[in-house]
């Protein structure tokens, strides 16, 4: 049923970027009513329901703009595959404690361990946190500062390497680095 009033709240609500109480306001309407749902209960699910859709697609930018490889979790990486990594440790990292206090993490391993793994689920953990956070192999970086450098744009490169709160770099230890890089 389309009121002139739930027009206008429709209209009020674009406005205002309330995309997901406007998707919601009829449904909720119709169960407040029929539950008899007091209003500041029914106000407070639809703005709960709100904040948990703008939230959830910051997180999604954050993470489309960390440039991740791919989508790993700390729950779906094998601890019984890899014995020799500290798990309490990992679940202490993944507290993201090491951020703000601005420690180093490093993975030291052979290929295939799961350090690339480990590293993405941090940093998917990190911008759940509302952490900025860039994902980059070690070569691609060289050689992004090394273009920079040539083109006498070094230091706006090192300001947008700067910008996240944490930044990942991966394959470090494959490469043989020129004096240079």
């Amino acid at each position: 049923m389309t009121t002139p009033q739930l027009t206008r709240i429709g209209d009020n609500l674009k406005h205002l970027r309330l995309h997901r109480i406007e998707d919601l306001l009829e449904s909720s309407l119709e169960k407040a009513s029929r539950e008899s749902q007091s209003y500041t209960d029914f106000l407070d699910q639809l703005l709960s329901e709100e904040v948990a859709a703008k939230k959830d697609k910051n997180v999604a930018m954050r993470t489309t703009m960390a440039r991740f490889p791919f989508i790993k979790t700390l729950e779906s990486f094998d601890f019984a595959f890899q014995p020799s990594i500290d798990k309490k440790r990992i679940k202490e990292l993944a507290t993201c404690r090491f951020i703000p206090n601005g420690e180093n993490v490093i993975f030291l391993g052979p290929p295939g361990v799961g350090k690339t793994h480990l590293a993405v689920a941090l940093g998917i953990k990190a911008v759940t946190e509302g952490c900025r956070t860039y994902f980059i192999a070690a070569m691609p970086l060289i050689a992004s500062l090394t273009k920079a450098y040539a083109e006498n744009r070094i230091e706006e490169k090192l300001k947008f390497y700067c910008q996240p709160k944490l930044l990942i770099i991966d394959k470090i230890g494959y490469i043989r680095i020129d004096r240079h890089g």
